[in-house]
């Protein structure tokens, strides 16, 4: 399973994000479901809303501070040397629809999970 959360840090991206959602939400599965070749239903993208009050202002300054975060998280180790490779595709895809946003890519690897019986 490979669970990709959008994160935006300030409104405007927050706005972007909610407008553009399925469009964002597809980019990310076909991107993951070809690159890391999983079947798409072992994909789930999670989108939010900003939670960011504020970032420390030598951030800001220099320009660092991103207006979005993509964070990928799998417990498939057996995945990470394909981790560049995605990052790299969804970069430039980002960039042909959404080049104002400063976007950021994460990859988590999970060392243990678990889910509820519930749902299955």
């Amino acid at each position: 399973m490979t669970y990709i959360t959008v994160s935006p840090k300030n409104s405007a991206a927050e706005s972007l994000t909610a407008e553009a959602s399925d469009t964002l939400c597809n980019l990310l599965r076909a991107a993951t479901e070809e690159i890391l070749q999983i079947p798409s239903d072992d994909i789930i993208v999670e989108m939010n809303r900003c939670t960011v009050f504020t970032f420390d202002q030598s951030a800001v300054d220099a320009g660092v501070a991103p207006d979005v975060v993509l964070t990928f998280a799998t417990s498939d180790r057996h995945l990470q040397p394909k981790f560049s490779t995605l990052r790299d595709r969804v970069l430039h895809d980002w960039d042909g629809r959404f080049e104002a946003v400063r976007l950021e890519v994460w990859f988590t690897l999970i060392d243990v999970w678990g889910s509820s019986a519930a749902g299955a």
